[in-house]
């Protein structure tokens, strides 16, 4: 009997796992429940990081703008202007885009993160006329290169008989510019309210006129680059007047253009003169433009500010009425354009019915981009290419102009 049941114990006991296996299977089993735990863990942090945005970008928010005034049409007229802060030289160094004055107030002001360099592809407004007389020539084989790299730009500051404050200008000179035996065609170019001076140079001008002038893609000229007076407040003739005898017209036609034409060697006709401008500035141009056919022969309005922010005008008011003729309209080349984001663009189609209307030839573009610097810099190539398309390809020598281009 004892032998019977020492034998069934040790069935028993060959039956049962040893303790040892027993802890090695809870160890395991409390391992894949860790790992479990984890895996869940780092999911659901993974979801709420993708909820949660990429932490990595900063977004920076420009002050909403504050509103002014200034004149048109003899008539008050309430515009949007941005604060009236002077951009320095150490403020045009900075990558940041820049928005342009007179945003909507519904309209978000978060800048967009497109390089200022990117070259977008442009798409026609489908409404544009094309006109051949108004569009750039198509560009001619290179001449032969500057062997200089470089031009300057002189900083000039005007005592104006006009602003109640001076005004500071750039002026770019043209690779290889020689005064002595060269007379050069000459670009005014306006900028808009987000900078009282140094705008276009922001907008990479001079470092495009630099490379393309000096291997011979441009012709050589003097871009003149005026500033504005908007630290004057309610006095400031930038800001507050549109046109005649006492604004921002009469600094640049009566003061502007002869000082330039008696200090710098320029071809002083309006064979050899254009005048653009962007926004703000784009309404003086086209305004300058289109009153003095006599002084330029080609105008420009990028992103042009010549309707929807203004108020207290008629509804039917058109920039053409800044025109002394319709005929002489006719003589000018004329560029707008704006982009597909931009609020401008509603402007510049305004207008562009209005051309039609008048029957007067035009070239439009909507490019990709918004109210803002980097939309401007991406179309500064194709803006000089523009303005210069009917100039000599090498500098005039003086005394060789024809009396049909002298003034």
């Amino acid at each position: 009997m004892q032998a019977k049941r020492n034998t069934k114990r040790t069935d028993n006991a060959s039956a049962r796992p040893p303790k040892t296996a027993l802890l090695v299977a809870l160890f395991a089993i409390a391992l894949v429940a860790g790992a479990a735990f984890v895996m869940l863990y780092m999911s659901a942090s993974r979801d709420a990081s993708a909820v949660a945005g990429d932490i990595g970008i900063i977004q920076v928010i420009y002050a909403q703008p504050t509103p002014t005034q200034f004149v048109v049409g003899g008539g008050p007229v309430a515009m949007v202007a941005s604060s009236m802060q002077e951009s320095g030289p150490a403020a045009m160094t900075a990558p940041q885009p820049r928005r342009e004055w007179m945003e909507p107030a519904g309209r978000s002001t978060v800048p967009t993160r497109t390089p200022p360099t990117a070259k977008p592809t442009p798409t026609k407004a489908p409404s544009a006329r094309f006109a051949p007389m108004a569009e750039a020539s198509p560009q001619p084989a290179p001449v032969a290169s500057c062997p200089e790299p470089f031009g300057q730009v002189v900083t000039e500051t005007l005592d104006s008989q006009v602003t109640v404050l001076p005004i500071t200008v750039h002026v770019y000179l043209p690779p290889c510019y020689d005064p002595q035996r060269h007379a050069y065609p000459t670009l005014y170019l306006i900028h808009g309210t987000a900078f009282e001076h140094g705008g276009w140079l922001y907008d990479g001008v001079p470092r495009v006129a630099d490379v393309q002038m000096s291997l011979g893609v441009l012709p050589p000229f003097i871009i003149v680059m005026p500033g504005a007076d908007m630290r004057a407040g309610e006095a400031s003739k930038y800001s507050w007047t549109n046109r005649g005898p006492g604004s921002y017209e009469d600094f640049i036609v009566n003061e502007l253009v002869p000082y330039i034409d008696e200090h710098y060697s320029t071809w002083a006709s309006r064979d050899g003169r254009a005048i653009g401008g962007i926004s703000r500035g784009g309404y003086w141009a086209i305004e300058i433009g289109f009153a003095h056919p006599d002084l330029f022969s080609a105008v420009g309005g990028h992103s042009p500010s010549v309707f929807t922010q203004l108020v207290g005008v008629p509804p039917n008011f058109s920039m053409l009425s800044m025109a002394r003729s319709i005929d002489e309209l006719r003589t000018l080349r004329i560029w707008l354009d704006a982009g597909d984001q931009d609020w401008a663009r509603v402007d510049m189609q305004k207008l562009m019915g209005d051309l039609d209307d008048a029957g007067v030839p035009y070239y439009a573009d909507v490019g990709e981009g918004g109210h803002e610097d980097s939309y401007w810099t991406s179309r500064v190539p194709e803006y000089l290419a523009f303005y210069s398309s009917d100039w000599p390809r090498v500098a005039r020598i003086k005394g060789t102009l024809s009396s049909a281009a002298t003034p």
